[in-house]
């Protein structure tokens, strides 16, 4: 165990050093070590692979290009945090009918802490935020409750966290990683608590409350997930022309869906390969495991597909489908992955988590224009104004 716990340490050490280099490999070999890592690695180790693969993850997604022909979301909060840097405290109730002031409120606290950033800083900011919340999420809820001991949670986790969608989607990306922690605090008042908080990020952070809710009741709650999806389908239309009865932050979301009728194809599918990437997880689970799989991991085997079949019902109505679904498709998808297999499984983990991160690094060693592969002082140049 102590010579592994060197080779980690060393792993460490290279993993910080390759940073500067390229942080593709820096993420390559962080992701690597994480998911191979033996149990009982010491926590210290495992947390700082875990933020260094964060931090290369959020370098890379923040360098992306942004083709001005395209809708990007990332734009209007560029504008915004301009207008906050310049002392505009109007827009900190920009969002939402003025409720969503969580963003804004944290876009003040970097104009005060840093420099004037580019549109490029602004995204890293978003990437290392929405990364740093979600692996401290993961350690509180399964490292530090005893719910795991293999650090090949954290690494799929890491390796599987779209962080494309929290540039692109920001409040409600940040919104759902806060939910996370409402899901899994305990009490009566600190979910409520992480409740408010996910909500002053995207009041859509409610609707997703009560839809995991339903979905801890089991068959009785997920039928009834699909068939409010079905009644959304059905009713989106008169849902619109009751916008002018409805509250402006409500009526504010569903003007943005309609305004949108031909947005985001791409997206959706790519959201869509995703969920058939992990259904083809969960087949390979339920094989594996004689087709008799524990009591814990039936739930998660039967995610993807449940969500993939709530993508397909409300794919008609623009933005919907992708939104309504990417807590599953970008947030925790390697947890869903990880999930799926029991403790007689273990090892088949390790070797999914593999393909996994094998599958990741292509996918950004393809990314346009190869802006994954620069220097890495070639992007954080980028950053700053």
């Amino acid at each position: 165990m102590a010579r592994d716990t060197d080779l980690v340490s060393w792993s460490v050490s290279l993993t910080t050093l390759l940073y500067f280099v390229s942080p593709i490999l820096s993420f390559a070999l962080g992701a690597f070590v994480l998911v191979n890592m033996q149990r009982g690695s010491p926590a210290l180790l495992r947390r700082s692979l875990a933020v260094l693969v964060a931090l290369s993850m959020s370098t890379m997604i923040a360098t992306r290009v942004l083709n001005p022909s395209d809708s990007n979301d990332i734009d209007v909060y560029y504008d915004i945090y301009r207008e906050i840097f310049a002392g505009d405290t109007d827009m900190l109730v920009a969002f939402g009918g003025g409720f969503e002031v969580a963003l804004p409120a944290l876009m003040a606290l970097w104009s005060l802490l840093l420099p004037s950033l580019s549109v490029n800083g602004l995204m890293f900011c978003l990437t290392l935020t929405g990364s740093l919340l979600f692996v401290v999420w993961i350690e509180k809820t399964f490292y530090a409750r005893g719910q795991s001991t293999l650090p090949a949670l954290m690494g799929v986790s890491l390796i599987m966290l779209n962080l494309y969608y929290s540039t692109q989607l920001a409040r409600q990306f940040l919104a759902l990683v806060v939910l996370l922690y409402a899901f899994t605090a305990r009490g009566f008042w600190r979910p409520l608590a992480f409740l408010c908080i996910a909500s002053a990020f995207h009041l859509t952070a409610l609707p997703f409350y009560a839809i995991y809710q339903l979905a801890r009741r089991g068959w009785p709650g997920w039928l009834l997930i699909i068939g409010t999806a079905v009644f959304l389908r059905v009713g989106f239309v008169q849902l619109l022309s009751m916008v002018i009865d409805l509250p402006e932050a409500v009526a504010e979301k569903l003007v943005y869906y309609a305004d949108f009728t031909e947005g985001f194809s791409a997206e959706d599918l790519v959201s869509m390969r995703m969920m058939a990437l992990l259904g083809t997880v969960s087949i390979v689970a339920w094989v594996t495991a004689r087709l008799k799989p524990g009591p814990d991991t039936r739930p998660w085997l039967i995610v993807p597909w449940i969500t993939l079949l709530v993508q397909l019902i409300l794919l008609p109505i623009p933005l919907a489908s992708l939104r309504a679904t990417v807590l599953v498709h970008s947030v925790v998808p390697g947890l869903v992955a990880f999930k799926m297999f029991d403790r007689r499984q273990r090892h088949l983990v390790v070797l999914v988590a593999n393909v996994l991160l094998f599958y990741k690094i292509a996918a950004f060693s393809l990314a346009d224009n190869g802006a994954n592969l620069r220097q890495t002082f070639t992007m954080l140049d980028s950053f700053l104004l």
